[in-house]
């Protein structure tokens, strides 16, 4: 059934759409991401991507119920590994309740995660998913791209089903992406998919303001994947009791740039330097700064790490004890 233009409009053009079932017929778009459409059938080509992804992915999103409120998640394995918001799950070792499209129930642990990201991991121990969605790899999205957000806002709703809402990447930085996707209450910890139906992103602060709704980026799952997996959920409050090292860094194609080494700290004490390139803590690849800030302040002050980095192409490794935060030595 050919859809009407006032159809496609609907769908590319308003925040907030419930999920319609419409029969689509093949047509081709460029192979790229961020098309810029400029005619109906630009936008019918587009509408056809999403509609084949949405239903290639819609059964692996679950609606996450706790007794404090509800949220929801992506299943992303075979085994029941679920993503999340670190702000859904609360913390390590919870047992909550999932909620597959059909209404069917399975009770899931909280893993690991992060609250300086608001990245967070669940798993189903009680059933075992028919469905799951891929994730794409990292850098694979940018701004400009098409995106869809899936979820469940003001909770479960099995007579209503997901909701999808169309937008665009306005804003990629690290651990952070911003788009254009209206979402509200509920969808905290849902899937940003790509134009293809890959996870690329979670949803984090939501906001009033259409335009203001974040998202943790896969990169961030990526980067921290085993310590979300095997870790206790990383919180604020743990960050200041933990180690300090005492630079401000920027990520780079090849480790963590570092931008000013902080006054009478560990990382000054032991001569490190503006421009200096991180890529090792105790032999663990630096390649966010969120990593690193998780991976010293994991350890306790007086702790000693080496640290790895490139200075004007030479390689260095120096050993580190670490401070205290807020307590420069």
């Amino acid at each position: 059934m050919r859809a009407s233009p006032y159809l496609v409009a609907r769908l590319l053009l308003l925040s907030f759409l419930p999920i319609f079932v419409v029969e689509s017929k093949e047509v081709k778009i460029p192979p790229w991401n961020s098309v810029l459409p400029h005619s109906i059938n630009d936008l019918e080509a587009i509408q056809s991507r999403i509609q084949n992804s949405f239903y290639n992915v819609k059964k692996s999103v679950v609606s996450v119920v706790a007794e404090d409120g509800a949220g929801s998640g992506v299943v992303v394995s075979p085994e029941g590994l679920i993503l999340t918001a670190a702000h859904v799950i609360g913390e390590s070792g919870r047992e909550m309740k999932v909620i597959f499209d059909d209404g069917s129930q399975a009770q899931a642990v909280s893993l690991g995660g992060s609250e300086l990201s608001d990245a967070g991991m669940l798993k189903v121990i009680d059933a075992v998913p028919e469905f799951f969605a891929p994730i794409a790899l990292s850098s694979q999205s940018a701004v400009g791209d098409w995106c869809f957000a899936l979820g469940h806002p003001n909770g479960f709703d099995l007579s209503r089903g997901l909701v999808l809402r169309v937008g665009r990447v306005i804003r990629k930085k690290e651990e952070t992406m911003q788009t254009d996707c209206r979402l509200l209450g509920g969808d905290s910890g849902g899937p940003l998919f790509s134009i293809d139906g890959e996870v690329i992103g979670i949803h984090s602060r939501i906001s009033q303001d259409p335009e203001a709704n974040f998202h943790t980026t896969i990169e961030s799952f990526h980067s921290n994947w085993d310590y979300f997996m095997n870790e206790d959920l990383h919180t604020f409050q743990a960050m200041q009791r933990g180690g300090f090292l005492g630079v401000y860094c920027e990520e780079s194609t090849d480790g963590l740039l570092v931008l000013e080494v902080v006054p009478d700290t560990p990382a000054e004490k032991a001569g490190l330097q503006h421009g200096d390139l991180l890529t090792h803590l105790d032999g663990n690849l630096l390649d966010s700064r969120e990593k690193l800030t998780i991976l010293v302040s994991s350890q306790s002050p007086g702790s000693k790490i080496v640290l790895d980095y490139s200075r004007e192409s030479r390689d260095v490794s120096v050993r580190v004890e670490l401070g205290k935060r807020n307590s420069p030595e």
